[in-house]
């Protein structure tokens, strides 16, 4: 499908509007381009979402009985979809916009974390963890070949596992902010 595109007096024209709105909508960034002309859909549907519906409604898009009695034409339907659509549209983008804008607040607090750092924390963390346990059994070898009995091969043992899930919490705290007292106190 081939798209169909404007010269801004031409969309002026579509919109019903002069092409000096159109031309400051532009410059706005309310509507895009393309290679300097304008996709009436793609346009249409930005104008609708990025430019604030007049205040005085009433005597522009939708005038009284009176009104129309005296121009000599008839009254033109009552368009309260297309207003209550926009202002839809617009209550969720501020409610987007304010919701954001917490998490960033939060953020900075440190009373929250970005998911993609924790992910990445956790990448790390693990990845040491998987070093340490492997050279855990190279440390202590020769210690345990030594030993006479399995309580004490399972002392040495616990003490490097301890170590080590000292360092993972201690890892934790570090790369995620975690307090990780409570899992240090669990440990001892």
């Amino acid at each position: 499908m081939k798209v169909q595109l404007m010269t801004k007096a031409a969309y002026a024209r579509h919109r019903g509007c002069d092409e000096k709105a159109v031309r400051k909508a532009i410059a706005e960034g309310r509507i895009s381009l393309i290679d300097g002309k304008i996709d009436p859909a793609v346009a249409d549907i930005q104008w609708m979402q990025n430019t604030r519906a007049r205040v005085n409604r009433r005597s522009t898009i939708n005038p009284s009985s009176e009104e129309c009695a005296q121009a000599g034409r008839a009254q033109p339907p009552v368009s309260a979809s297309v207003d209550s659509g926009y202002s839809e549209a617009r209550a969720r983008r501020e409610r987007a916009e304010a919701d954001e804008a917490e998490m960033r607040t939060a953020k900075m607090r440190g009373a929250m974390v970005m998911r993609e750092d924790v992910d990445r924390a956790m990448f790390e963390i693990g990845r040491q963890i998987r070093d340490r346990l492997i050279a855990c059994s190279k440390r202590v070898g020769s210690e345990v070949a030594s030993l006479q009995s399995a309580e004490a091969c399972e002392a040495v043992i616990e003490r490097e596992h301890r170590l080590v899930l000292s360092l993972l919490v201690d890892s934790f705290r570090e790369k995620i902010g975690t307090s990780g007292q409570s899992a240090k106190a669990e440990m001892h």
